[in-house]
């Protein structure tokens, strides 16, 4: 009853000298009356104006008059999107919040929702009531963000991360695809907002496999390892981990392996997230080589000595890093060709390691004679660290 009396005093003395909507009005005495700050709340101390009456709020300017409107364009412009869960967000007229502190330091009123915060609040019990969909401040589905400036609405979907292997069987496809030339990569109208400038390369072929499933317009790819245009992939393929960004559907189911123009998609999976660091691997590789003189038999012994001591590898910033050889046999095809099957940690590049190169040691110097790498293939590819499922 106490708290009652000093509301109403309260309530009299601000609407003496402002005009407050009851959605603000009920914020402001919320923490008085230990209640949720709502409209009735509001309209049950705000005796002087009624909504026939109702002059612009000297806090909000009427704002939340105009919520519903707000909805349903939310509505509208996710429509498209599959989601469990949202979060809004909302760009304001600094005026508006300058306008509210205002308020609360003149009537000494603490501990209360800000403006802004309210004013999401509404606009998520609203379209939570519509919608079916649950409100989720942490890890949403998608996020809306209003901007009562301009009046537009905006949707944001969260990333879905993807998992799979492919195998290439045809020479002549790069890995990485171009990006496009006039974005650099960011998306525009000229590439559809893909990013990348055509889709003849195993990225390309990926990306557009994934745009498709996902109706989405931009994916990244992120490598375990590389290789030449003109290797093969073969075994149980290459792995690699794909981000989807802002996808409109969130729940796919893939086929096993998955034909593509020159490559197959195997074990793709959804997953929670990709692996922040790089990922330790090994690769079984075929490399064919060239030497400019025949190659001598007594020299060709050396090759074994690789497997007993790593391989250093001199970067340009003078950052040593050392790789194991752990199998190695070699053929010798014709006087100045050979071939090597070997099996080694991921991150060695192949044409290094046969030229002349900052791998130590490296063919042409092991050797004595200048080596070229003519052509690698990759057998089999496995990684040392397991992957969370979805």
């Amino acid at each position: 009853m106490k708290n009652q009396k000093s509301t109403q005093i309260l309530v009299k003395s601000i609407l003496k000298k402002y005009s407050i909507c009851n959605y603000c009005l009920g914020r402001l005495i919320s923490k008085k009356l230990c209640l949720k700050p709502s409209k009735n709340l509001g309209k049950k101390f705000n005796i002087k104006s009624t909504d026939s009456d109702l002059k612009k709020c000297f806090i909000c300017k009427n704002i939340f008059e105009k919520l519903d409107q707000v909805v349903a364009q939310m509505i509208q412009n996710s429509s498209s999107y599959e989601f469990q869960n949202f979060l809004v967000g909302s760009i304001i007229k600094p005026s508006i919040s300058d306008n509210d502190d205002i308020i609360k330091s003149k009537f000494k009123i603490k501990g209360i929702l800000n403006v802004k915060t309210h004013i999401n609040q509404e606009i998520s019990k609203k379209f939570k009531r519509q919608t079916k969909s649950k409100l989720d401040v942490l890890n949403p589905t998608i996020t809306f963000k209003i901007n009562f400036k301009d009046e537009s609405c905006q949707v944001y979907s969260k990333s879905l991360f993807v998992y799979g292997r492919y195998t290439k069987k045809q020479r002549n496809m790069p890995q990485k695809q171009t990006t496009c030339k006039n974005c650099q990569g960011k998306g525009c109208m000229i590439c559809n907002f893909h990013g990348l400038e055509n889709f003849n390369s195993v990225e390309g072929q990926i990306a557009k496999f994934l745009y498709k499933k996902f109706k989405s317009k931009q994916v990244k790819v992120n490598w375990i390892g590389g290789e030449d245009k003109s290797s093969l992939i073969l075994g149980n393929g290459r792995p690699f981990f794909v981000k989807i960004f802002d996808p409109h559907i969130r729940k796919v189911r893939f086929e096993k392996q998955n034909s593509l123009n020159g490559m197959q998609l195997h074990g793709l999976r959804q997953i929670l997230n990709q692996p922040k660091d790089s990922i330790p691997f090994r690769s079984r590789v075929v490399i064919l080589v060239e030497s400019k003189i025949p190659l001598k038999n007594n020299l060709l012994k050396k090759l074994h000595l690789i497997k007993k001591n790593p391989l250093v590898i001199n970067n340009s910033d003078e950052k040593i890093v050392k790789k194991s050889v752990y199998d190695l046999k070699y053929k010798k095809i014709k006087p100045n060709s050979l071939q090597i099957i070997m099996s080694i940690d991921g991150g060695i590049s192949i044409k290094s390691f046969v030229e002349d190169s900052s791998i130590q040691p490296n063919l042409t110097e092991l050797l004595d004679n200048e080596c070229k790498c003519i052509q690698f293939d990759f057998k089999q590819i496995d990684m040392i660290s397991n992957i969370n499922k979805n």
